[in-house]
């Protein structure tokens, strides 16, 4: 059983997962997915106790040893040593992580290939798998992150905007008086226009101004994205080229009211998995 741990600046995500038996990446069972909060100053002993709940949940087999290895995407380095020495302290295992010299199965095609968070590599990877052709990535957190994947599965470059959530607090930081607000799904007998532009209180104002702002921002990179995939030739058109949503709560709403296409919420750690299964060396516990 593979523990999988996605860590990111504000959350983490822990899944366990049983192989398939046939042996082929990304076709066996999540038994258990969880998130967290990354929450500054939690010691590695706090998230061993976190990890042993979650296995318990993933079955006896589980605690009583049958997670066998443990492989970790981070893109929070100060996170990486407490959650490894946490993987330690919980199952006795090493935990893997991925990076330079590790075989994802992504070919990286930007110009420094080594600045590529694993995140985006892992999530490509599991895209691959999922449409088999080009598309883009749009995962939601403390940034937004489009990645624009060709035909073979090769990650070709990125943009990355402030996330929704970091707009919030910046907006809120800068200017004291204004509510703090979240994007909510589509009102309802408003399928075409789910959030009005003209805000008739500050709160509604302040809605308008992200929800909008952001799904226009989304909009316009994933059709710029998708327009030079076709162009470098790496898809027949711009509309064969899918879209994949992943992230936070927040970004599922957006994604799901511009209706680009499937939302996925652990793309990254399904992606994990699957660099786990080609390229795991054989399990050893520590000395």
């Amino acid at each position: 059983m593979l523990l999988a741990i996605d860590a990111r600046n504000r959350a983490i995500t822990v899944g366990f997962y049983e192989r398939s038996p046939s042996g082929m990446p990304g076709k066996g069972v999540w038994l258990s997915r969880r998130r967290l909060g990354a929450v500054l100053g939690r010691s590695a002993d706090e998230y061993a106790m976190l990890l042993r709940a979650f296995a318990s949940e993933a079955g006896g087999a589980a605690e009583a040893g049958g997670v066998d290895s443990a492989w970790m995407s981070s893109v929070a380095p100060s996170l990486s040593r407490e959650l490894a020495w946490a993987v330690s302290t919980a199952f006795g295992l090493s935990c893997q992580i991925v990076g330079p010299g590790v075989r994802t199965g992504v070919r990286i095609r930007s110009d420094q290939p080594s600045e590529v968070g694993s995140d985006l590599i892992c999530a490509a990877a599991a895209a691959r798998e999922l449409v088999g052709g080009a598309c883009v990535i749009v995962d939601f957190d403390a940034a937004i992150a489009f990645s624009a994947i060709g035909r073979a599965g090769d990650f070709l470059g990125a943009a990355i905007a402030p996330g929704i959530g970091t707009s919030t607090e910046a907006l809120r930081s800068a200017a004291a008086l204004l509510p703090e607000v979240t994007i909510d799904g589509p009102h309802a007998g408003r399928p075409d226009d789910p959030w009005p532009a003209i805000g008739k209180s500050t709160s509604q104002a302040v809605k308008a101004g992200l929800a909008i702002g952001f799904a226009g921002l989304v909009e316009r990179i994933v059709r710029r994205q998708r327009e030079e995939i076709a162009q470098m030739g790496e898809a027949d058109s711009p509309e064969t080229v899918s879209v994949i949503g992943t992230g936070d709560g927040e970004g599922r709403l957006l994604f799901a009211a511009l209706g680009l296409g499937r939302f996925v919420p652990d793309l990254a750690l399904h992606g994990l998995a699957i660099v786990a299964e080609r390229a795991a060396p054989a399990p050893r516990p520590l000395a």
